[in-house]
């Protein structure tokens, strides 16, 4: 482990023993079982090319629209689509650890909570009956998965990953990024939003600035509730560098039509992966 927590990785170059450079995946809100299947494969297909450290999904991975108020009074059908919900959600879980633990079994992965996820807890206040079927983390296997459950929305915790701070997100007002990093003070990435800004917080000194980044999303574009409003959410995955002292590197890949360009060069093409297994459309 690093001076900040972090899995570092030991590389021979010229015949000597370095600490490597900790990279981590991070993916924005999905909203299951909402998430563009097309453009998720892209980034499944990025994942399996590569080790990782760790893997940070950003919150609202449920989503959860049948305990939203529309559907208040309707127990038994709440019943019935969240466990729907919940075996999308293991399915994709279970991918991304097996990809991932395929070139490292020691990754460590970390789920956000975002406000959708709370929802479960919010319902089950009105209707305590659901508790059980509502509970996130059991639901998720969250222990037996060996996830770092963190509870951003409900108590404003954060993840930390060196110089860097990872939370579901709170502000949705234009200016959002530079907000963010006014209110939090240090370098804040986020999802929430489904839209890509950054905004940096200039401050006195050598490498003291920080930053308020908004990391898009991967879930449809098209959700039931904007009706074909116009909006500017982003479809993106990001990847983070990171070195022993804290300091890192960050790359966000917006994805257009399905596909992306990742740091490594390589196009990540979803629409034609799926395609190509003979699964478009399910």
């Amino acid at each position: 482990m690093g001076r900040w927590g972090v899995h570092l990785s030991a590389t021979k170059k010229h015949g000597h023993v370095t600490k490597g450079i900790a990279r981590w995946l991070v993916l924005p809100d999905m909203q299951v079982p909402y998430e563009d299947k097309e453009s998720l494969a892209a980034v499944e297909a990025y994942m399996a090319d590569h080790r990782w450290d760790g893997y940070i999904n950003l919150g609202d991975f449920l989503d959860f629209n049948e305990i939203s108020s529309h559907s208040e009074g309707f127990p038994g059908r709440v019943h019935e689509r969240v466990d729907e919900t919940f075996r999308v959600g293991n399915a994709i879980l279970d991918r991304h650890q097996s990809i991932i633990r395929a070139r490292n079994p020691a990754a460590r992965f970390v789920l956000l909570e975002g406000n959708h996820d709370w929802r479960a807890v919010s319902y089950t206040d009105k209707h305590p009956e659901l508790g059980g079927v509502l509970n996130v983390p059991r639901n998720l296997r969250l222990k037996e998965r060996g996830f770092e459950w963190i509870e951003c929305w409900s108590k404003g915790r954060l993840f930390r990953l060196g110089n860097a701070y990872f939370t579901h997100g709170l502000i949705t007002s234009k200016y959002h990024a530079a907000v963010m990093a006014q209110r939090f003070g240090v370098c804040i990435y986020y999802g929430h939003t489904h839209d890509i800004m950054e905004f940096p917080q200039v401050l006195h000194g050598a490498d003291k600035t920080i930053v308020g980044k908004s990391l898009g999303c991967l879930c449809n574009y098209g959700q039931s509730y904007m009706k074909g409003a116009p909006s500017n959410w982003q479809q993106a995955v990001s990847t983070f560098y990171v070195f022993p002292d804290g300091y890192y590197t960050e790359y966000t890949s917006r994805i257009f039509k399905h596909r992306f360009v990742a740091p490594d060069g390589k196009v990540y093409d979803g629409a034609a992966n799926r395609r190509r297994r003979g699964t478009a459309g399910r």
